[in-house]
């Protein structure tokens, strides 16, 4: 219990702060959001949140280090064996960061694609590298140094450069060790956690022990001022000051009751503390020292605070990481706030005043707020105020005159709820109630209506004077909407214009303000410009034509309106809302109460009281939107690069910002092409994707903008090229392949049939000639035919006629001249007889022979035999014949199996051999000789007898040239015999041929075919 005093001490120290706080002080109302478990962030306890160039986040927690990407979470998975336990983030001046683990130091280098640790510097290896490193920090040098538990250490060009500390500082922390405190003439101060101040001596290049040493532990610590620095320690907040060498000169406690774990500054007088325990506290450093607690900040233990490239607080904490942002609006005074605000004005001297139903307020400054002592009865609803003199109206229709606090007269005007007050001048003031129009004389008491100047009818809705003293009221419907006074004829003209798209019975005016001649008018159905006698609708975007109960407008041209939406901001084409998520009390305000301020700052009442918000020249800019192609793995869109579809595809994009959180910006894109003009803007679906298809084929431009909600104006175009490109089959390279190949294929058709054609035609021309040639053939055969008749006739004519008529005078002989012939005579007739009828019967079997060869009806009797024994037969058979003239007659042959018709080559060799002897004189010799040449057998008849000219060589075996030659010994022939042999060899498959030289013999050979074994 006794270890638990100290907590509930500061625990109550803290509630009693807030108390405090809040009754005397002003502080910065922040909007918040979380990343825990619940959306995203798996793991909770955060040391550390930084930002890197390109705007990603980053952090560092006890499962390793976080980036915020695409509204998503990525692990950076470490090397094995490594620790996941990160304490520290740190952006060097390169841009990269350096993260810190219990036992490493990694690099990171920004990118949107990768998520990879560099590891620079093991620890806890030897004695030189750092044991458990608990800080990092980057000099003005962009020099690295590191503390450990208990010594520092410099890194540089990834060798490591060591500085023995004492062991007194041996640090009691888990996760604090040195402090650095650079100033910014270069001195380089180091407080330890327990409290011990070195500077570094950059001579000696060591750690010079301070005069200053006060005892206490050191937490945190933030640089203020060019020497100036706030230490979180245990005796609370200090303040530091040193001088141009280092040495401390001057030391505040800030707060005795605050443990401060870090800082980060709000703005130049105000900073924000995270404590150990009490959550986190606005500082206010001026002469006082003012404290506010962060009301609505849901925890109590903060690790660091980081201030991102958007003025925005990354608090890392136990429970997650949470995002704070200052409210636009302010509206904490608590006296305002009490009740409704009825109206809101501008004294005469400039100071803003505003009343409730039965209070009167003045705003002295945006901190402080003081009830007017004006007493009245009833209810108020409106007020104004001339020079001295204030003017309320009620809502049971009174008008109450006071001169500064005290009450000059009350004038009844109506019984009904007085719900506008115009001074025209400090006698006569203009008054609506119940829609009706009246001028009260302040001074006699008397009061006019100009119902009849409306038709009778009540339709006034507001009055307002311009700065060219011109009385303008604002009515109902549309064609009385607008009147104007003329002050000569002492009456209201109507002047009002019709308005398309506006309904008759549901238009009224709410609020009028003027710039130059240009008046402004706030209705039922939107913001409306009178100019020069027209009037047209000014663009809200969607809230174009929602109802406007109040209208102003800022020295820097900006149109603030009130909505049933919240507060809307028409600066240029730029619109924005403000709800009371940017710190509006509510979204219900009051007609007409809307200024402007001699300061700058806009007022607005509202149902739950006053707010106020600063207005500048400047509005920030929500950075360019960050795109990445929607696929399975998401893809980042690199600045400057494009892309490329096909016609048909769909194009997923997903889009965010790096100005967190995501839910609080807007997307818009459109798409452009060639040089048209940004006219549509679509907004993007439920899930923040652009969705392009449908597009055809040529070049375009994708532009998409964001807007964050607030005090932001559109960013700048992220521009996407994008080139759509037509489907394969219907390019133009596809279309020109496609058409030469037609024409390829026509043109090869084309070839292909022409020489086919050609083919064909080839074919017929041979079949032409082939027919041509068979019909020569066959005209040579008929001649040939024809000759052979002539031949056959003439033989059978001649040749047949003359043994016959031998034969025919012989036998007449033997007849007639019997008795007379002696025995010798007849016998010798006989064998003449015999002969010639012999030498005829031989003829005629050779032509019938020869006639059935050409005729095809001599069949070939084919067999295998001897050649040998037919040569022997014949040799033997012409011996006998050619001793007759005295002839020698050898052979020369040895077995030979051939295979043909036997009689047939019998017939060839003795025709052969008959001719040998008929043609050869006596004492001349004869050969029959047979050899082997390849597959035949060659068989030659050879003779030395009379011969042949060449002439008779070549037309031996013609018919139409044979020519009948008689032997050496008268023997008479008709060629018959050799043309058969002609034909008998070559219908075996032989050939047939002869050598001859005039006077010195002829040789005959043929060939017959060997038996195949």
């Amino acid at each position: 219990m006794t270890k638990l005093l100290p907590f509930y001490k500061l625990l109550i120290t803290a509630l009693l702060m807030m108390v405090f706080c809040e009754v005397f002080a002003q502080r910065t109302d922040f909007r918040f959001h979380e990343y825990n478990k619940q959306n995203k962030l798996n793991e909770e306890l955060v040391k550390y949140t930084v930002q890197d160039s390109l705007g990603i986040y980053y952090f560092a927690t006890d499962a390793g280090v976080y980036s915020l990407i695409n509204d998503n979470f990525y692990l950076y998975e470490v090397p094995d064996g490594k620790s996941n336990y990160f304490k520290e983030l740190i952006k060097l001046q390169s841009g990269n960061l350096l993260a810190l683990s219990d036992d490493a130091i990694y690099k990171i280098t920004p990118s949107f694609e990768s998520n990879g640790l560099e590891l620079i510097l093991e620890c806890n290896l030897d004695p030189v590298s750092p044991k458990y490193p608990k800080h990092v920090f980057e000099d003005k040098k962009q020099q690295v140094w590191i503390s450990d538990y208990n010594h520092l250490y410099r890194l540089n060009n990834g060798t490591v450069e060591k500085y023995h500390m004492d062991e007194k500082n041996l640090t009691s922390s888990y996760a604090r060790s040195f402090q650095f405190l650079e100033c910014d003439n270069g001195n380089l101060i180091v407080v330890s956690q327990k409290g011990w101040f070195y500077n570094f001596n950059q001579k000696s290049n060591s750690f010079d022990k301070s005069a200053y040493q006060p005892g206490f532990l050191v937490h945190s610590s933030f640089k203020i001022g060019s020497n100036e620095f706030l230490l979180g320690t245990s005796l609370g907040i200090i303040k530091i000051i040193f001088d141009f060498k280092g040495r401390v000169v001057h030391t505040e406690t800030i707060s005795k009751d605050i443990i401060a774990s870090c800082f980060e500054q709000i703005n130049k007088n105000r900073v924000i503390a995270g404590t150990w325990f009490q959550g986190l506290v606005e500082i206010e450093l001026n002469d006082e020292h003012k404290f506010y607690p962060v009301g609505g900040f849901p925890y109590f233990t903060v690790n660091d605070l980081y201030k991102d490239h958007f003025g925005k607080l990354w608090v890392s904490t136990n429970s997650g990481v949470i995002v704070m942002e200052k409210k636009f609006f302010t509206s904490q005074f608590l006296t305002a706030n009490s009740e409704y605000v009825a109206s809101i004005r501008k004294s005469p001297d400039g100071q803003l005043i505003c009343a409730g139903r039965s209070h009167f307020f003045k705003v002295v400054d945006e901190q402080h707020i003081d009830v007017i002592d004006i007493e009245f009865e009833g209810s108020l609803n409106v007020f104004q105020q001339f020079e001295e003199y204030t003017l309320i109206g009620t809502e049971q229709g009174q008008l109450l005159l006071y001169l500064r606090n005290e009450l000059l007269k009350t004038i009844q005007v109506s019984t009904q709820t007085i719900s506008e007050i115009e001074f025209d001048n400090a006698d006569i003031v203009w008054v609506v109630a119940d829609k009706e129009l009246f001028q009260v004389n302040l001074s006699e008491g008397t009061i006019k209506s100009y119902f009849k100047d409306f038709n009778e009818r009540r339709i006034v809705q507001d009055i307002f004077i311009d700065q060219n003293n011109t009385l303008f009221v604002g009515g109902e419907y549309q064609h009385s909407y607008l009147y104007r006074y003329n002050r000569n004829k002492d009456k209201f003209e109507n002047i009002s214009i019709d308005i398309p798209d506006v309904g008759n019975m549901d238009f009224w005016i709410r609020d009028m303000w003027s710039v130059k001649d240009t008046l402004y008018i706030g209705s039922s159905s939107g913001l409306f410009k009178y100019f020069d006698s027209n009037i047209n609708q000014v663009n809200l975007g969607d809230y174009t034509n929602s109802e406007i109960n109040a209208v102003v407008i800022d020295q820097y041209n900006a149109i603030w309106l009130t909505t049933s939406h919240g507060i809307i901001r028409k600066r240029k084409e730029e619109i924005s809302l403000f709800t009371p998520d940017q710190g509006l009390p509510s979204k219900t305000f009051t007609v007409g109460n809307l200024l402007i301020d001699d300061k700058g700052f806009l007022w607005v009442g509202t149902s739950n009281g006053l707010a106020f918000a600063h207005i500048t020249d400047t509005i920030p800019n929500t950075p360019k939107p960050i795109v990445h192609i929607a696929k399975e793995e998401s893809w980042f869109i690199q600045p400057n690069s494009s892309l490329e579809v096909t016609k048909g595809s769909m194009l997923l994009m997903d889009v965010t910002a790096i100005i967190y959180p995501q839910k609080q910006n807007q997307f818009q894109y459109c798409v452009m092409r060639g040089k048209d003009k940004i006219k549509d803007w679509k907004a993007l679906s439920d899930k923040n994707q652009v969705i392009v298809s449908g597009l055809e084929p040529g070049g375009y431009e994708i532009c998409i903008r964001c807007k964050h909600e607030g005090n932001y104006s559109w960013s700048e175009n992220r521009i996407i090229p994008l080139r759509v490109n037509q489907v394969w089959y219907l390019r133009w390279y596809t279309i020109l392949t496609e058409l030469v190949l037609i024409l390829l294929i026509v043109y090869m058709s084309s070839q292909y049939s022409k020489r086919r054609a050609q083919q064909h035609m080839i074919e017929l021309e041979k079949i032409v000639s082939e027919r041509t040639v068979q019909l020569q053939d066959a005209n040579q055969s008929l001649l040939l035919a024809n000759k052979a008749k002539d031949r056959f006739l003439s033989i059978i004519g001649h040749d047949l006629r003359n043994p016959f008529n031998a034969i025919r005078g012989f036998s007449k002989m033997l007849i007639r001249d019997e008795d007379m012939l002696s025995e010798e005579e007849k016998k010798e007739l006989t064998e003449m007889i015999y002969k010639s009828s012999d030498d005829t019967f031989k003829l005629l079997e050779s032509l019938l022979e020869w006639a059935n060869v050409q005729k095809g009806k001599f069949k070939l009797n084919r067999v295998e035999f001897d050649l040998a024994e037919v040569l022997q037969t014949n040799l033997e058979l012409h011996k006998s014949q050619a001793s007759l003239k005295d002839i020698h007659v050898e052979g020369d042959f040895k077995s030979l199996q051939v295979n043909a018709d036997k009689s047939m080559v019998d017939t060839v060799i003795r025709n052969l051999m008959s001719n040998a002897i008929k043609f050869s004189h006596a004492n001349q010799n004869i050969l029959l000789r047979a050899i082997k040449k390849e597959n035949f057998a060659i068989v030659q008849v050879k003779d030395e007898g009379v011969g042949m000219t060449e002439t008779q060589v070549k037309n031996l075996f013609k018919i139409d040239k044979m020519v009948t030659s008689e032997g050496t010994a008268n023997e008479t022939g008709t060629g018959f015999g050799l043309m058969l042999s002609k034909e008998f060899v070559e219908l075996n498959g032989g050939q047939i041929r002869v050598s001859s030289v005039k006077g010195k013999g002829t040789s005959f050979y043929f060939s017959i075919p060997l038996k195949q074994d």
